[in-house]
């Protein structure tokens, strides 16, 4: 019975161990692990903090990126209605099942920053660390070290591969973005840097919560038939010997 646990243990392990993939090697800092809604074994979606992050994605982050893999409509899977959404799709002049796509075109953003702009979608998903590496590169700016040169129109960033990245620090002051009234916490540069990480989470897999909701259920359901095959399998070898 006890080695029958023990790979039922081992079995559960790797079954909601998550995969990582492999990604190129580079040299910024490990992102300090943040504590999210959507992690762990009860997670879930934290519609309000999404809420707030799609005010900074849509009113900071859409300067320059574009979030092609999302449109309004998908907003009604976590809770909204399509009258709550058609009034945000609206504000910005767009429809339902509009793309939010930045204004910045790519010749204009060869331009003045010398490199195409990424689509922010799947963003958390490409890299390392995901919504903790996100959250470190919005708060990661600073004056590049002693001895470090960053070329005119760079900037130094602790966290960003290379340390030196085309991107201007985006969240430059607290109250940057106005929160939605009733909010429970302060519009802060770091505060505005985790909603819209967890904002990018989302869109990068909207079905995160029910993927891994899924996995819990699928694990409880295998352990108990290996538990019910187990026994029948004794019950059975003991009237065998008996024979």
């Amino acid at each position: 019975m006890k080695k029958a646990l023990l790979l039922i243990a081992l079995f559960a392990g790797i079954v909601a161990a998550q995969p990582a993939p492999t990604y190129a090697a580079g040299d910024g800092a490990v992102p300090p692990e943040m504590e999210w809604s959507f992690r762990g074994f009860n997670p879930e979606w934290d519609v309000e903090q999404i809420f707030r992050g799609y005010k900074v994605a849509t009113q900071v982050c859409m300067a320059c990126h574009s979030f092609k893999y999302i449109k309004h409509r998908d907003l009604m899977k976590l809770g909204f209605s399509e009258e709550q959404v058609a009034s945000l799709a609206d504000e910005m002049g767009l429809g339902l099942d509009d793309k939010l796509i930045s204004a910045l075109t790519t010749e204009a953003a060869l331009m003045s920053y010398g490199t195409e702009i990424p689509d922010l979608s799947l963003m958390n998903m490409a890299r390392p660390h995901g919504a903790d590496y996100l959250h470190a590169l919005l708060v990661g700016y600073e004056e590049a070290p002693e001895g470090v040169s960053v070329p005119a129109g760079k900037h130094y960033n602790k966290y960003f591969p290379g340390h030196v990245i085309a991107m201007p620090k985006p969240l430059t002051m607290d109250g940057q973005v106005e929160y939605p009234e009733g909010s429970k916490v302060e519009p802060t540069v770091d505060q505005m840097a985790k909603d819209v990480s967890a904002f990018i989470e989302w869109t990068g897999e909207p079905i995160l919560v029910k993927r891994k909701t899924l996995g819990v259920y699928v694990l409880l359901y295998l352990l108990i038939f290996t538990i019910l095959s187990y026994m029948l399998m004794k019950s059975i070898w003991s009237d065998v010997k008996k024979k």
